[in-house]
Formats: structure tokens, C-alpha cells, sequence
């Protein structure tokens, strides 16, 4: 019989769960978005752009700036939400707590990137005389953030065990996700394939709490009928 968990471990399992569901459902707005905004990027090395190019949406675009900033702030939320939980599912402490630091750390960076972006837009939207973005600086804060979140489900990856299909499966999403990383660096264009794996670890993650959660709610039932 299934031990039930413990109110702590079954809220942070239930956190855990809301997280990976909403990333999951950010992952998918943002091809909408793309398709909606073609002209505008979250990052100036999502695709290779010169810097007008970047730039003439954060002057001329502000609305859908602002949404697609407003969507990037709760796609953080959520998938550091989804990587505390998450840390409960390794085997290895040190793993776990490693995966969430650099998740911590990409989340911080994304946050700092976002905040650029829209005070940017914000000042545009109202015709305020608007300095022209940081640009090198928002490329070393996209690169410095993709590689923290390539180590964080990579330290991910290596603490879950491989119990289950499912557990096994997001090992293998998780990979996925670090060598398309990895591949962007060099291939700029090949920064949108990064959606399919986060996909894919989303609802996979989601499904292993849903499952830990369904478990421990009929352990409860059994425990309660045997007293």
C-alpha cells in the first residue's frame, strides 16, 4: 500500500502540478503570439535580427510587447513553481537543490530581460522620449539566462529516478531540452524548437504529480478504513 503523503509534501506536489500545467499552457500561447506579433521577439537572439529590427516593435508595437511580456511573467512564475516542486522527485538532494538554484538564477535573469523590455515599451506606448535599449546587454542576459535554464533541467534530468514510464520519459523530455539548447547557441533559428521538449517535460511533470497526488489520496481512504 501506498504511503500517503504529508500535508507539506502533497501541497508542494499540488503547487507542482498548477505550475507545470500553466507552463505548459504559456508554451503554447507563445506560438500563438508569434504568430499574431511575427515582427516581435522576447529576445534579440530568438531568430538572428539586426538591432533596427529588434527595436522598431519595442517603438512601434507596445501593446504587443506588453502581452507578450505579460504572458513571459507568469511562464516564470509558473516554471519556478514547477522546478520547487520538482526537487522533491529526485533522489539526490544535491541535484535537486542544484536544478532549482540555476532555475532560480534564469528566472531572476528572465525577469531582469522582461522588465527592460517593458519599461521600454511602457515609455513608447505613452511618447516619452525612449533611450535605445541595451542591446548587448540583453544579449549577455538571454545567453547567461538560456544557459542556467539548460543546467537546470539538466541537473533535473540526472536526480530523477527511473522508476516509472513516465519518470523515465521526462528524463528523456528533459535531455531533449538541453541538447536543443545547447544547438541554439550555435544555430540561432533553432531557438524555437526549444518549445516541443518544454512541452512535452510540462505534461509529463504534470502527470507524475497528478498521479503521486491520485496515490496518496487513496492511501488516505485505505488508512482511514482500516482505523
Amino acid at each position: 500500500m501506498s504511503t500517503p503523503l504529508t500535508p507539506s509534501a502533497r501541497a508542494l506536489h499540488r503547487a507542482g502540478l498548477i505550475g507545470a500545467l500553466v507552463t505548459f499552457a504559456c508554451a503554447v500561447v507563445f506560438p500563438v503570439l508569434s504568430a499574431v506579433h511575427a515582427d516581435v521577439h522576447l529576445q534579440p537572439t530568438d531568430v538572428p535580427l539586426s538591432p533596427a529590427a529588434f527595436m522598431e516593435p519595442l517603438d512601434h508595437s507596445a501593446d504587443a510587447v506588453l502581452s507578450w511580456m505579460a504572458v513571459d511573467t507568469l511562464f516564470v512564475v509558473a516554471y519556478l513553481t514547477t522546478f520547487a516542486a520538482a526537487g522533491a522527485l529526485t533522489v539526490s538532494r544535491p541535484l535537486g537543490t542544484l536544478s532549482l538554484g540555476a532555475m532560480v538564477t534564469a528566472g531572476t535573469l528572465d525577469m531582469v530581460e522582461n522588465a527592460v523590455l517593458a519599461v521600454h515599451a511602457a515609455q513608447a506606448s505613452v511618447m516619452e522620449p525612449v533611450p535605445a535599449a541595451p542591446m548587448m546587454t540583453l544579449y549577455v542576459i538571454a545567453q547567461l539566462k538560456t544557459a542556467a535554464a539548460t543546467t537546470g533541467v539538466a541537473f533535473l534530468a540526472l536526480g530523477l529516478p527511473a522508476r516509472t514510464r513516465l519518470l523515465r520519459a521526462a528524463i528523456v523530455a528533459a535531455g531533449a531540452f538541453v541538447l536543443v539548447s545547447v544547438a541554439g547557441v550555435a544555430r540561432p533559428e533553432l531557438a524555437a524548437l526549444e518549445a516541443l521538449p518544454i512541452l512535452l517535460l510540462m505534461g509529463l511533470l504534470a502527470a507524475v504529480f497528478a498521479r503521486r497526488l491520485r496515490a496518496s489520496a487513496r492511501a488516505s481512504v485505505m488508512v482511514t478504513e482500516a482505523a
